[in-house]
């Protein structure tokens, strides 16, 4: 071998990446486990070569195939078997090593610890000052070898520490301090020519030893009188990189050591970790945040739900745990929550995944209700001692706070979420913690990372992570101030949102609110206010869409209301939210109707007013929902006569007057009093303090538009009330929205938008638990596919959706499903059971005392007669003119139109002439607008064909093609 080859030999052997047994050699394409070659194929090899190049990170499919076959069209089953045979070579997965994991949806990660070892030249462009007898050994703890979601934060802590030369990573316990550290220190071994320090000052106990402690580490001879001067010295032309780690139990020797470096040992860069910064000459502070985690995991794949660094974090450590699964779609709520329960903290996040290789994603989600057991779960055997649980670790904080600051954060521990500092000191002062002690502690707190703090809508407001939160409300309930606090905070909410209302009440969050009723209902001495304070709650849990939360939370205040409360707004006010929100979750139940009764009892007892008004308005819903559309009727103009009500009652009073006018067949009147109720909102000009009167007069408006032969203004009404429900957070509305709308959409013939928006409903009414709308949803697309020519599988939509509908007594839409399911089953040829259906829908219109839709209902059993007996023609004719004559008493031009259309078509067939077409060119020419919608040209057709001495037409039709 020539001497070139030998040095090129040698050169591609001195590139090593070492794991586990293996050293990998990529310039030589050799694998060896304990110095012995390993057998892998060359496809393999490139594969492990490109996944060792970016340990850690995720190499998708489509990269990896890119790399390695260029152009070569292959299929991803190839790489798959040439991944397989790896992991099969080097042994994955055998004695618990795990070198190469599969990532669902995205790719291969290389997931052990890797060492590099380059021995070729030196490539730095920076070398240390070397001292005789000095050599530097880094001691740093291996880096993990994927440190999810941190990686810009090392470049940007690497900028700033070389630019600055003394940075402070600054956080929370557990957060994540000193494995940022770690990494920051292997990445700039390099630039530093290895001369990196790790200094761990965890067992340094005398603040007075830590700059010998460093000059021992360093490995040189310090006088004992004045260590810190000898350090100095020694270091004045040295360039090195010291990292002081778990700086906060001797912060003012640290921060005295850190000032004096930095200011005499111009070469020295100093990297410290620490929950309190040193505040000191030349320090940067860089505060490191919790991992990012799914706000909300509405609609998330599992795929992108991966993407978030918390997540990543969870399901790493859970596969280490022992934990086999593939994450599905269905898991993503799952752990989206428990990371959100978390606060993305990176030890909490590791120490609640290793429950999930015993008990699985669910029952660790189960188990993390006793948040206890997350801060005492042990982790790594390796860590340090205070690091092997959250409990330890918080408890090394706690220990070291003053007297006050203890006191402080016990009794903060009660708020979960955000809260103003008007909140803290409601909760907080007394004789032993005065208001400055208060600020201070509060202040101090924040420094040390146990608080955080920022300004909401101009207001400063703090947080507590949730682990430390439990930690110190175990230590609330040891000093025996628990229920005291826990009043204290239920008592300062309800009076903040009884005097502030629910805008200002989000400032102290929800989970203040949850946490505080929580309370209340367990203990007895709290009973009381939680059922003021359940009360006040309602209406801003039914505005957040939390429906079923409202109603339990209702419940239980009835339950424990006392007699102070019987018979005043309080109970008024708790009737209201229960009623409404069982409306929409347990469908119409009995006991609906009683505590609505009950409630206006006790409204009109104490004077009537908007509160009688609203509870007449819900009377309304409950009872047009439960297809009494009479009593509903009676309910809305009961309205008319309450004494003492606002412009806002009104509002409302004239919005349910629209809503029963119309359902019961008076589309006229029904737009009369919406178009009052609009005005008068508009004038009034809150509304958003109205906006369910105000969504349902809209909604009611552009029903009775299309009734009336105004579809263009119907669809760009829906349009309008479609474009606000966007940002829309009531759950209750934003469910209305989206049916009716999608009814006056499917109407005017603009299938796609109605399917749109049928999806969306869908997906809404799942999300929020609405049981008494999931068989609304599902009807109403049974009805559409009907419409569109699918009806085999709308009228299998309409069957199933029908147990739903009854099982939650919502049955104010019944006919008009029965009208959908008739025509689809003779579509089918089901004509004796299609009749039968249209019968039985009159049958109960009639019963109702006439309804919206009945004039739809008798054309459409016209249309039936005229296919099963087309010689029985008396009854065919009787049963359409009715459908014409009942339509055009409603003022229902819509109906009459159809009824018409139908008629003509149903004489032109027996062959009838142009006579027969006489009254569909007077309703016709009614219309000015929707001249494109389906009904419309279904009549301009059958007129044009015929008057021009077109082709007969063959056959009655049913309702409208699509």
């Amino acid at each position: 071998m020539s001497v070139d080859a030998a040095r090129t030999v040698d050169d591609d052997l001195r590139d090593v990446a070492v794991f586990g047994p293996f050293r990998l050699f990529p310039a030589a394409r050799l694998l060896e486990r304990d110095g012995a070659p390993v057998e892998v194929g060359g496809r393999a090899l490139d594969i492990l070569v490109a996944l060792v190049d970016k340990a850690g990170k995720v190499v998708s499919k489509a990269d990896l195939l890119a790399s390695i076959w260029g152009d070569v069209n292959v299929v991803e089953g190839v790489l798959r078997t040439h991944v397989c045979s790896l992991r099969k070579a080097m042994g994955d997965g055998a004695g618990g090593m795990r070198y190469i994991t599969a990532v669902a949806g995205r790719g291969y990660c290389f997931v052990a610890p890797v060492v590099r070892n380059t021995t070729g030249p030196a490539t730095e462009t920076v070398a240390p000052a070397a001292s005789e007898g000095w050599t530097p050994t880094h001691g740093l703890p291996p880096r993990l070898a994927r440190m999810a979601g941190r990686d810009d934060t090392v470049t940007k802590l690497a900028e700033q520490l070389l630019e600055h030369r003394f940075v402070t990573i600054l956080g929370a316990a557990g957060i994540g301090k000193t494995t940022v550290a770690v990494s920051l220190g292997h990445t700039l071994l390099d630039t530093f020519g290895g001369a990196v320090r790790f200094i761990e000052l965890e067992s340094v106990t005398d603040p007075s030893l830590i700059a010998a402690t460093v000059a021992s580490t360093l490995g040189i001879v310090v006088q004992m009188n004045d260590p810190l001067r000898g350090l100095r010295a020694f270091l004045r032309d040295k360039r090195l990189l010291l990292v002081l780690d778990n700086c906060e139990h001797v912060v003012e020797a640290a921060a005295s050591l850190g000032e004096s470096l930095f200011l005499h040992a111009p070469n020295v860069h100093l990297l410290a970790t620490s929950r309190e910064a040193l505040r000191v000459e030349g320090e940067r502070i860089y505060r490191l945040g919790p991992l990012e985690t799914p706000d909300d995991d509405g609609g998330m794949s599992a795929e992108r739900v991966q993407a978030f660094p918390a997540v990543q974090v969870f399901l790493e450590r859970a596969a280490a745990s022992g934990w086999s699964g593939d994450l599905r779609d269905d898991d993503v709520p799952v752990v989206a929550q428990i990371c959100r329960r978390l606060d993305g903290v990176a030890l909490a996040l590791e120490l609640a995944a290793s429950f999930v290789g015993e008990c699985g994603l669910r029952g660790t989600a189960a188990l993390l209700s006793d948040r206890g057991r997350v801060l005492r779960r042990h982790g790594r055997r390796t860590a340090p001692p205070r690091q092997q649980t959250l409990h330890a670790l918080i408890a090394w904080s706690y220990d070291r706070l003053s007297d006050w600051e203890r006191v402080v954060l016990r009794r903060l521990s009660v708020f979960s979420g955000r809260f103003p500092r008007c909140a803290a000191e409601a909760i907080v002062l007394d004789d032993r913690v005065p208001p400055q002690s208060c600020h201070e502690a509060m202040i101090g707190l924040v420094a040390k990372s146990l608080l955080s703090s920022s300004v909401q809508d101009g207001e400063v407001v703090y947080r507590m992570m949730e682990t430390t939160r439990v930690w110190a409300l175990e230590r609330l309930a040891e000093s025996g101030e628990l229920d005291q606090a826990s009043l204290r905070h239920a008592l300062f909410l309800e009076g903040r949102l009884r005097r502030a209302g629910e805008e200002r009440g989000a400032v102290v969050s929800l989970g203040n609110i949850r946490a505080a009723l929580v309370w209340c209902f367990s203990s007895s001495s709290g009973h009381d206010v939680g059922v003021r304070l359940a009360a006040v709650a309602a209406q801003m849990l039914l505005t957040l869409g939390l429906v079923s939360e409202c109603h339990q939370w209702c419940r239980q205040g009835l339950a424990h209301m006392a007699t102070p409360e019987t018979g005043t707004f309080v109970e008024v006010r708790l009737i209201e939210a229960l009623a409404q929100s069982a409306m929409f979750t347990k469908g119409l139940a009995a006991d609906v109707g009683v505590v609505l009764t009950r409630g206006l009892e006790v409204a009109r007892a104490l004077g009537g007013g908007d509160d009688e008004i609203r509870l007449l308005g819900h009377a309304t819903v409950f009872l047009l929902m439960a297809g009494d559309f009479r009593k509903g009727l009676s309910a809305a103009r009961q309205c008319e006569r309450v004494r003492n009500a606002s412009t806002a009652g009104r509002i409302i009073a004239h919005s349910m007057l629209g809503l029963a006018e119309m359902a019961c067949g008076d589309p006229v009147a029904g737009q009369t009093h919406c178009e009052e109720s609009l005005r008068r909102a508009v004038q009034f000009g809150k509304v958003e303090a109205m906006q369910t009167a105000y969504t349902h007069a809209r909604l009611t408006l552009a029903r009775t538009l299309w009734l009336r032969g105004r579809p263009d203004r119907a669809a760009t009404l829906a349009r309008e009330v479609m474009s606000d429900t966007a940002t829309l957070t009531h759950a209750v509305d934003k469910c209305l929205r989206l049916a009716y709308c999608e009814m006056i959409f499917a109407w005017c013939g603009e299938w796609s938008e109605a399917y749109r928006l049928l999806d969306t409903l869908a997906d809404h009414v799942e999300r929020h638990s609405l049981a008494s709308h999931r068989g609304l949803a599902l009807a109403l697309r049974g009805e559409l596919m009907v419409k569109t020519g699918q009806p085999r599988r709308g009228c299998d939509l309409l069957r199933a959706a029908s147990s739903d509908l009854e099982a939650s007594q919502n049955t104010a839409l019944d006919t008009t499903f029965a009208s959908a399911l008739a025509e689809g089953l003779a579509a089918t040829g089901s004509l004796d059971e299609a009749l039968a259906t249209a019968e039985g829908a009159l049958e109960i219109a009639t019963r109702r005392g006439g309804t919206w839709d009945q004039p739809d209902l008798l054309r459409l059993k016209g249309a039936l007669l005229a296919l099963r007996s087309p010689k029985d023609e008396r009854t065919v004719d009787d049963t359409l003119v009715r459908a014409v004559e009942l339509a055009r008493s409603q003022g229902a031009l819509a109906w009459e139109l159809r009824a018409a259309t139908e008629l003509a078509r149903e004489r032109l067939r027996r062959g009838g002439c142009a006579d027969a077409l006489s009254e569909l060119s007077a309703v016709y020419a009614k219309f000015t607008e929707g001249l494109q919608t389906p009904d419309l040209q279904a009549a301009r057709v059958l007129l044009e064909q015929h008057t021009a001495g077109g082709p007969q037409a063959r056959g009655p039709e049913l309702g409208v093609s699509p």
